[in-house]
């Protein structure tokens, strides 16, 4: 009983519903080029997140475009990451 508890418990801790979408994602790009597109990806996450505040705070953004600008901030440095990491 322990045996098959913790099989069943190890089976769970490996499933990852986003991984066949992250290995189509890398897979879709060649191996040189990810390293590049990883920096580009985080460089333009990281600029567009030092952006928002001060657009927000003395530009008066929009609640709209403050979650666009947020989103986008927040997926390309995930994406670059990805890309980096692999």
């Amino acid at each position: 009983m322990p045996d098959s508890f913790l099989q069943f418990v190890l089976r769970d801790t490996e499933w990852d519903p986003f991984r066949k979408i992250r290995e189509h994602i890398i897979g879709m790009t060649p191996e040189p080029v990810r390293k590049i597109v990883g920096w580009i990806l985080l460089i333009f996450g990281a600029v567009a997140l030092l952006r928002l505040y001060p657009g927000f705070l003395f530009f008066g953004l929009t609640d709209l475009m403050f979650m666009i600008t947020l989103s986008v901030g927040i997926s390309s440095i995930a994406l670059g990451r990805m890309f980096l990491r692999h």
